[in-house]
């Protein structure tokens, strides 16, 4: 786990993924992890979590993005969770670049991780650079 994932409430917990054999449905789902979803409320990485986790395509079972997912579908979540939180990012050939997430936001969409990442890197060197660069030193002649 790296980044964002080791801030998060979750991270180094168990009880978001079930054992395949602990469960046959939703209930039995929403019985072993629900206890868990509380967790994911003060969380601000649910759009991540499941940019990173998938669960949709992966057909994923537990708990991400503030929301229980049983094969792939919400069988419940979070008061607070937004839709666009759901929404994949759309990938551009600029990605994982600063370029890349100026690229999402000039056109109104979430910022993918990869380029949240890049952007994080780049102001990271910039800052090393400047802090590199001599200081100027200003001479004050008094005239008489």
């Amino acid at each position: 786990m790296t980044g964002w994932t080791l801030r998060a409430p979750c991270s180094g917990r168990d009880g978001f993924t079930p054992s395949d054999d602990d469960w046959t449905n939703g209930g039995d789902l929403k019985r072993l992890c629900g206890p868990q979803l509380p967790t994911c409320g003060p969380c601000p990485f649910h759009a991540e979590c499941i940019a990173t986790v998938k669960p949709a395509q992966a057909k994923f079972d537990g708990i991400a993005g503030g929301r229980l997912w049983c094969n792939g579908e919400v069988i419940d979540a979070l008061e607070d969770v937004f839709e666009e939180e759901l929404a994949e990012p759309k990938l551009r050939a600029s990605c994982g670049t600063e370029a890349g997430a100026k690229d999402h936001t000039r056109h109104g969409e979430r910022v993918c991780p990869s380029c949240r990442q890049g952007a994080r890197e780049m102001a990271q060197r910039r800052n090393a650079e400047k802090a590199k660069e001599p200081k100027q030193l200003q001479l004050d002649f008094a005239t008489t």
